[in-house]
C-alpha cells in the first residue's frame, strides 16, 4: 500500500522514444504509480524523427539495431516477426536481417509504437485518446 493511500502521479509528455523508455523503466522500477502520457499525435510510440508524415519509406534510422535498447523484445526479434511483404515495402530482404544493420525510420516508428502498446496490455492500463 501506498503511504497515506494516495499513488504518486507522474506525468510523461511526449510518446516518442524518450518518452517511451521512460515509461519503461518507471513501469520496471515496480513503484506503484499512475502515470499519464501526453502525445500530441495520433499514435503513442512512434516519435517525430520516426513517423511516416515526416520521413520516406527509404530514410534510414541512425542507428543499428543492435544498439537499440530491447523493451518487451528486442527490435531484431520484432522485425524478423514481421511479414516478408510488409517489410520489402521498405526496401528490406527478410532473409538477410542482421543485427548491425541500419533499417529504414519509419520500420522504427512502427516497432516503438507496437512495443509502447504491448507495455500498456501487459501492465493492464486502459488508454484514453483526446484530440486537443
Amino acid at each position: 500500500m501506498v503511504k497515506g493511500g494516495v499513488l504518486k502521479r507522474v506525468a510523461i509528455v511526449g510518446a516518442g522514444p524518450t518518452g517511451l523508455y521512460t515509461f519503461f523503466s518507471l513501469l520496471e522500477a515496480g513503484i506503484p504509480l499512475s502515470i499519464a502520457v501526453y502525445e500530441q499525435a495520433e499514435e503513442a510510440g512512434v516519435g517525430m524523427p520516426y513517423n511516416d508524415d515526416e520521413n520516406i519509406r527509404l530514410m534510414l534510422a541512425n542507428i543499428a539495431s543492435i544498439e537499440i535498447p530491447p523493451l518487451t523484445e528486442p527490435y531484431l526479434d520484432w522485425v524478423r516477426r514481421q511479414d516478408a511483404a510488409h517489410l520489402a515495402r521498405y526496401g528490406v530482404d527478410k532473409a538477410s536481417l542482421h543485427e548491425r544493420q541500419f533499417l529504414p525510420r519509419i520500420l522504427l516508428g512502427e516497432y516503438f509504437r507496437d512495443q509502447f502498446l504491448a507495455l500498456v496490455e501487459r501492465e493492464g492500463f486502459g488508454l484514453q485518446h483526446r484530440c486537443a
